[in-house]
């Protein structure tokens, strides 16, 4: 899936090919100033001239009106968004095939004007109104279109095309009048057209407009272009084309492998580049150590090799091999020239006349040529032909972006094997019913091999030395991890993973190396560049230029907008780095934990007012994220949940107990509104486990109120019942009023769903007495919706909404919109109960608006239940069971309870809920 950009027309956005529709006004001159300097941070203030062309009306305004419109402007993009916030600014990361304007630039750059120009839809950002943008930062654009068109022509005079060249040089001359390059083109056009007469006649012309405009003269050039047509000087002639000698057919290819199993997409795009390049094509295969970019470049080239009958090249350049000697560029080309059997006498000593001497050999001969194991962009440039029939695919672990940018190379990055191919790969070796034998075994074989072909090949080819012995032997050898690289070492340093590794990791330099060995004690899932300052104890430029760096040799891979993750097989090779190398990483996985627990409560406070600073402080080295809207807080949250299980794990096993607790109390209220229940169960149990383990009553009390919540969430109310009951035990030793009220209305609600009103009421009426107590009454309205809910149980209605309304109001006033849409289902439902269809529809509505708001996914399900009640208690069954469908759609990816209610009335009207 990918995403492009136009700015040479009207501003065009696509993802995968479909448009996306960017909003009018400010967003659009916001994005078209970004991809005009793509790559590059814009100054606020830049920003701000070019959307209100000039200055804002109101300056102290202006900065949030941008935010608001960044904000905006990333919803609408969507997956397609490429717009981060920098220090000072904002900057567009774009691909560098990915927006036209860089196409366009490289194209120039490489000499092939024709594509280059042929990428112009017409006016660049027609449709984006800023003056200054356009005088700017648009104006500029206009004079490369224009130097690019004379180098086209120039090109075109060179290859014999005059005839055809002059109808259009005279319509350029009337549009761009003292450009005195075009007015050459157009007399030399004229003179090698046997026009010599109308030659002079255009240099006279071009004399009047000078003079009439500029009051100068024509430049020397001009005016000796003229007296060489006047004299007919010979030279003037095009020069013929140059003569080829018969050279050989290379044939240098290695065979492809017989084991080879999948990559189609990768070698499809492969074939539709090679058809789709017009000049010479250029592609850099990319990806990390192990993952088959030579066995994918050599399978290609061998599948393809017909269409190239002027012959096939391959040197392997050894940029990242064990001796850590590349290849040398003269030894390169001139294993080239002796493919091609050039005749030693004429192969010049030095290393740049054996480069022009390789590139006047291959000519216009279509060759496709395979540059494998690259180093880096200054040992491949020297090897690109200048034929425009050439094709050319370079791998290397590093990306090579420099080719991309200036040369303009498709990039293609290989990814691991998935779990099919990588068994597929498996049966190729060992036999279909080897491994059907023990499927599970083989399942776990996939999965500790992580989809990297190397490792699979060397386990396949272990596992057939011995070919009666059973999977599941293999699979024990691989279990321990820590164990897990010694068994994939196959003795030939080419074939050990570890070995393999290790070429990239030496040529990184001491920081991006020393962030690499700490990713082996970083247990999350993905982590952002902030999350790696932490780990590293560096600051945020510093954390960005290692990253970087460690992308480039594809030992960290970006998965999103500043989300990076490494493979399994490289975590454990980090890991096993570090503990040999870093005395302080342990400081290091502190620091990480510090980090994601203060940015975890800077985005807490935009979630609840019922909030409690941290008891740890900011660890040395640790600079929190700061947030400045709920949904940039929830949006920070969607990122980073998955590793709060994790980091809390780790932290737990390295006897970080303090941390636990509190990982589990600070991502709550997230986890909660977004129903996340597993994850609140896993960070609950660890919470109260190290709680145990501290003696620490206070945050055990804490983590086993989440615990009772999202069990009497799910029906576990014997689970409930037992974790509050305990929790009033604690907080009534400890004297804590403030958990002993949470503790009691959890307890009051769980007696309810089993029947046990009676000591219901009792919880509530108790807690509504310590409420009372304390001044502004925290949790007043909380304990209202429930006592709401024990009222309607026992058929008192009105006492229910009373309740309903006043918790309603309570919530509105403090802007708890998560609360609210929890109250107004429920004044849904018994308006619904009391016949009153209007007031349970405008309820349930409101529920929908405050639930979506917030992101609350199971109030959002409850609701559209009830509004389908209301809706076939209206005698409107087709929207009510769009409701209903809408509902189990929701409850089924929640994994709740509560998924039969709304599929019980889709089977009893008839529709089916599979």
């Amino acid at each position: 899936m990918t995403a492009e950009f136009g700015v040479l027309g009207p501003l065009s956005v696509r993802y995968s090919g479909t448009p996306v529709a960017v909003p009018a006004g400010k967003a659009r001159v916001l994005l078209a100033s970004l991809l005009l300097r793509a790559g590059e941070v814009v100054p606020v203030d830049d920003l701000v001239a070019r959307l209100w062309d000039g200055g804002a009306p109101d300056p102290s305004r202006a900065r949030a009106t941008l935010h608001m419109t960044v904000t905006r402007l990333r919803q609408a993009l969507g997956a397609a968004n490429v717009v981060r916030t920098a220090p000072g600014g904002y900057v567009a990361e774009v691909a560098p095939d990915a927006l036209d304007l860089h196409r366009f630039r490289s194209l120039v750059r490489c000499g092939r004007y024709a594509e280059a120009l042929a990428l112009w839809r017409g006016e660049p950002l027609s449709d984006v109104r800023s003056d200054v943008l356009h005088a700017e930062d648009v104006a500029p654009l206009h004079e490369e279109r224009t130097a690019a068109l004379e180098h086209r022509v120039e090109a075109d005079l060179a290859a014999g095309a005059a005839r055809d060249l002059v109808a259009e040089l005279r319509s350029l001359v009337r549009l761009h009048p003292l450009r005195e390059r075009l007015h050459g083109q157009l007399m030399l056009a004229l003179y090698r057209s046997d026009r010599q007469a109308e030659a002079l006649a255009a240099y006279r012309a071009a004399r009047r407009v000078l003079a009439a405009e500029l009051g100068v003269e024509p430049g020397p050039a001009l005016r000796e272009l003229h007296e060489r047509i006047l004299i007919a000087n010979p030279d003037l002639a095009p020069a013929p084309p140059p003569r080829s000698e018969p050279v050989a057919v290379p044939h240098l290819l290695p065979a492809r492998s017989p084991h080879f199993v999948g990559r189609e997409e990768e070698l499809a795009e492969l074939s539709a580049h090679a058809r789709r390049a017009a000049g010479p094509g250029l592609v850099v295969i990319s990806g990390t150590a192990g993952v088959g970019k030579t066995t994918v470049a050599v399978h290609w080239a061998n599948q393809v090799a017909d269409s190239f009958p002027d012959g096939r090249l391959y040197v392997n350049l050894r940029g990242f091999d064990p001796t850590g000697e590349p290849v040398p560029t003269g030894e390169a080309v001139r294993g080239f020239l002796d493919a091609f059997e050039v005749p030693p006498a004429r192969i010049p000593a030095t290393t740049e006349g054996q480069v022009r001497l390789y590139r006047d050999t291959v000519g216009d001969r279509r060759l496709l040529i395979v540059l494998d194991n690259a180093r880096d962009v200054e040992q491949v440039r020297p090897l690109l032909p200048g034929g425009s029939r050439c094709f050319v695919v370079v791998t290397s672990r590093d990306r090579l972006a420099g080719l991309c940018d200036t040369e303009g190379a498709h990039p293609l990055t290989l990814d691991m094997l998935d779990d099919a191919e990588a068994r597929t790969l498996l049966a190729r070796r060992l036999g279909r019913d080897r491994l059907e034998r023990d499927e599970a075994a083989t399942e776990a074989l996939v999965g500790h091999c992580a989809g990297l072909p190397l490792a699979l090949a060397v386990v396949a080819a272990r596992a057939a030395v011995n070919p009666h012995f059973p999977i599941g032997l293999v699979v024990e050898e691989l279990a321990d991890e820590q164990d897990r690289l010694d068994f994939l070492d196959a003795g030939d340093p080419d074939a050990s993973v570890r070995n393999v590794f290790s070429w990239s990791y030496r040529h990184l330099g001491p920081a991006a190396a020393r962030l690499f060995r700490l990713l082996g004690r970083h247990p999350g899932v993905t982590l952002s560049t902030p999350a790696a300052a932490a780990l590293a104890g560096v600051p945020l430029p510093g954390a960005v230029a290692a990253i970087e760096e460690l992308t480039r040799a594809h030992l960290l891979f970006e998965h999103g907008p500043d989300r990076y993750s490494t493979y399994d097989l490289l975590r454990w090779y980090a890991a096993e780095l570090s503990a040999a190398e870093d005395a302080d990483a342990d400081e290091a996985a502190d620091r990480a934990l510090n980090w994601y627990l203060h940015t975890g409560h800077r985005a807490k406070r935009w979630m609840t007012s019922d909030y409690v600073e941290p008891g740890l402080p900011v660890l040395d080295g640790v600079r929190p994220e700061e947030f400045d809207s709920f949904e940039a807080a929830t949006a920070w949250f969607e990122a980073e949940h998955l590793n709060f299980v994790l980091l809390a794990r780790a932290a737990a096993d390295r006897g970080r107990c303090e941390y636990v607790p509190q990982m589990s109390a600070v991502s709550w209220n997230f986890l909660n509104t977004r129903s996340k229940w597993a994850e609140i169960l896993s960070l609950g149990r660890l919470g109260v486990e190290a709680a145990r383990r501290l003696g620490d009553a206070h945050a055990e009390t804490v983590t086993r109120i989440n615990l009772s919540s999202v069990c009497g969430r799910l029906g576990r109310f014997d689970e409930s019942i037992a974790h509050s009951t305990r929790c009033v035990e604690l907080s009534e030793a400890h004297g804590d009023d403030r958990i002993l009220r949470k503790a009691l209305n959890n307890l009051g609600m769980a007696h309810s769903a089993t029947g046990r009103n009676d000591l219901a009421v009792d919880c509530l009426l108790r807690a509504l007495e310590i409420c009372h107590r304390q001044e502004g009454r925290p949790g007043e309205s909380i304990l209202l919706d429930t006592l709401a809910t024990i009222h309607r149980a026992d058929g008192e209605r009105e006492r229910a909404l009373e309740c309903l309304e006043r918790a309603l109001d309570l919530n509105l006033g403090a802007g708890d919109r998560y609360s609210a849409g929890i109250n107004l289902a429920n004044l849904g439902l018994i308006h619904l109960e009391l016949s009153d269809l209007d007031a349970a529809a405008l309820a349930l509505d409101r529920s929908l608006e405050h639930s979506r708001a917030v992101g609350d996914r199971h109030n959002e399900a409850l609701a559209l239940t009830r509004l389908g009640d209301v809706r076939h208690a209206a005698g409107d069954t087709a929207t009510a069971r769009r409701h209903w469908r809408d509902a189990l759609v929701v409850f089924r990816e929640l994994g709740a309870p509560e998924m039969r209610e709304p599929g019980e009335r889709l089977l009893a009207h008839g529709t089916s809920v599979g």
